[in-house]
This record gives structure tokens, C-alpha cells and sequence, in this order.
């Protein structure tokens, strides 16, 4: 035990001797063997005790950069402060023309396609769907009657070299004639690209255009205008070009005060025998002379008849465009826009 003891003792000893030795050589490490005053070199970054005092780099004056257009003698670009940004224009037509002789000039194909053939292409396209607008009452209405066209106005002339066969004959009687349809037929309308042709002249029943004619008289109203008219139970006065204008006038002003719903044209499908007629859906009546039972009595029984004769059909009216190329005159209200009386003032004077 005791040799132990004395190792362990001897060992602190040694230990402690050591632990002197680091700190005396710590000291010397950490503080310099002589003074401030003493050193004449440069300390890094700064002596020991002294502040550090951050220096100051200074910047060398520049020239300022001018900020006007007056100052600067040079060329701006793209322009200079303060003047407007005006943009050149292309010569638009030179290009153009240019692009259209290197066109033409080209004898290759194109891929995808040539120069403005993508214009050319939607040039084509609203051609396309302008012609196959099916009804607007103002497009390809030749295909009916032109009124543009100086040929047809044979429509509206009297053509005849003895005019005296039109004039009114009391020893002739009305005709009313009845075309046969089945109840239930519903006339189909047909776009203005198909021609409509008729069976018997003038037609009292068939196909017709979408697009009605507005209710009043006209120059000349073809017959596949006023046919939807005709369906929706309006009632059609007709007279020859050639027939007696006393007469005309007699009928128009009975029509007239009939009803509402009439339309008023020539025709030149009339005969000289009977040149007035007055037609409703399937039914005519043709007159030498006008009789004012017959026109009243003929009204009040057919008007207000045909298969798209519908009640309080003026709702529909006022909402829907209407064919109005050569009307004349607007027909005038006589008692509603339905008619719901017809032919009621008129039988007061007689």
C-alpha cells in the first residue's frame, strides 16, 4: 500500500508542475514581451487598445450624364429625354404590292399556304355564309322577284293592246273557287336557294318563304310572300294592272276597313273577265265588279283561317321581322291587331 501512495503523490506533483508551465507559456503568448510604444510597425487590423475606426474610402468626382437634349451632342438612341416617341410607318402599299409580285411570281407550292391566302379564305368563307342566309328579306330575293330588275316590271304594267276588256261587267257574277288540301297538311317554308312553283294561278295555298310580308299595299308582292300570310289566315286583295281603277279603289277601301291583317298587290294572273279577286287560304273570289256583301261575307268567313292561324297571333307579330321591300303604305288598325271584330264598321253603312 504505502509504495501506491507514494506513486500517487508523485504523480500530482508532476501534474501540478506541468499545469505552471502551460500557463506561463499561455501568458507570454497572449501578452507581447514589450510595449505599445515600443513596436514601429503596422498593427493588423488594428493595435492592441486602440478603436476601431472604420476609414473612409473616397469616390472620384464623375462627369454627370446630361438629362436633356441640349446638353448632349451626340445621338441618342432611340430618342432623346423629352422628345416624343414617334413611330415610322411602313409603306403598307409598296409591301404589299411587293408581296403580291413575289406571289405571283412564285410557280411552286406553298406549304402551308401561299401569302394572304389565309385572307383570301375568309373572304371566301363570309361570301359563302352570306349566300346561304335562308330569309332576311333583303338578300337573294331575286329568286322570287327583283325589284331591282327593269325586266320584271311587267308585274306592275298593263301590258294588254285592249284595256276596254278590264272594264267592270255587271252581267258577270263572281266566281269562288275552293283548292282542296287535306285538314291536316302543314305547307313546309323553303329557304330562298330552292325555287317555289305553284300548281294553279293565282295560288291560294303551297310552300312559302320564312320571312311574312308586312300587313298594307304594295308595288308588287310575290306570291310566295304573301302565301305565309295566306296561312296564318291574313287575307290577300289582288287586282289585274290593266282592270278599272274606280274599282281597285271601291274594293281596296272595303279591305281595308275590314280588317287589319290584309295585303294589297297586282297580279297579272287575273283574267279581264274577273280582274279583282280577293283570296284567303284555299279559297278565291273573282269579281267584275265589287260587291260589298260579297267582299264582307267572304272576309268574315275565311279570314282568320289556315293552318298557322293561331289566337292573339300579334304577339308573334310584334317580335318577328317582317318582308317589307316595295310596301307602300302600312295597313292601318280597325278595331285590334287580331281582328276581333271583322268587317264591323262596315256593316253599319250598309
Amino acid at each position: 500500500m504505502f509504495p501506491l501512495r507514494s506513486l500517487t503523490v508523485l504523480c500530482l506533483i508532476i501534474a501540478t508542475c506541468q499545469a505552471k508551465s502551460i500557463k506561463k507559456a499561455q501568458a507570454n503568448l497572449l501578452e507581447p514581451n514589450f510595449g505599445l510604444d515600443d513596436w514601429q510597425g503596422k498593427w493588423f487590423p488594428y493595435a492592441p487598445g486602440e478603436p476601431h475606426i472604420p476609414k473612409v474610402q473616397r469616390v472620384p468626382e464623375t462627369t454627370t450624364i446630361p438629362n436633356t437634349k441640349d446638353d448632349w451632342r451626340g445621338k441618342w438612341f432611340p430618342y432623346a429625354p423629352g422628345e416624343p416617341h414617334v413611330i415610322k410607318q411602313q409603306n403598307t402599299s409598296t409591301s404589299a404590292a411587293s408581296e403580291e409580285a413575289f406571289t405571283d411570281s412564285w410557280n411552286g407550292n406553298w406549304f402551308p399556304q401561299a401569302p394572304n391566302e389565309r385572307l383570301k379564305q375568309q373572304v371566301e368563307a363570309v361570301k359563302t355564309l352570306k349566300e346561304t342566309i335562308c330569309d332576311d328579306g333583303m338578300r337573294n330575293l331575286a329568286v322570287d322577284y327583283d325589284p331591282n330588275d327593269v325586266g320584271q316590271s311587267f308585274n306592275i304594267l298593263c301590258i294588254s293592246n285592249n284595256r276596254s276588256t278590264y272594264d267592270p261587267n255587271m252581267s258577270r257574277e263572281a266566281v269562288l273557287t275552293e283548292h282542296f288540301l287535306p285538314s291536316a297538311y302543314v305547307p313546309p317554308s323553303k329557304c330562298l336557294n330552292v325555287s317555289i312553283e305553284y300548281t294553279h294561278l293565282p295560288p291560294t295555298n303551297g310552300q312559302y318563304r320564312p320571312m311574312p310580308a308586312e300587313y298594307g299595299t304594295y308595288s308588287y308582292l310575290p306570291p310566295q310572300r304573301y302565301m305565309r300570310n295566306l296561312a296564318e289566315g291574313a287575307i290577300v286583295m289582288m287586282y289585274h294592272p290593266c282592270a278599272f281603277q274606280g274599282q281597285v279603289d271601291q274594293l281596296q277601301q272595303i279591305v281595308g276597313g275590314c280588317l287589319y291583317r290584309h295585303l294589297i298587290t297586282p297580279s297579272q294572273s287575273l283574267s279581264p273577265e274577273r280582274p279583282l279577286a280577293l283570296l284567303a287560304w284555299s279559297h278565291i273570289l273573282e269579281m267584275s265588279v265589287v260587291d260589298k256583301h260579297l267582299v264582307a261575307d267572304f272576309i268574315k268567313k275565311y279570314a282568320k283561317q289556315g293552318p298557322l292561324a293561331v289566337e292573339n297571333l300579334s304577339r308573334l307579330v310584334n317580335k318577328r321581322e317582317s318582308y317589307k321591300v316595295g310596301l307602300q303604305t302600312e295597313a292601318r288598325l280597325v278595331t285590334s291587331e287580331d281582328d276581333a271584330e271583322l268587317c264591323g264598321y262596315l256593316g253599319e253603312q250598309m
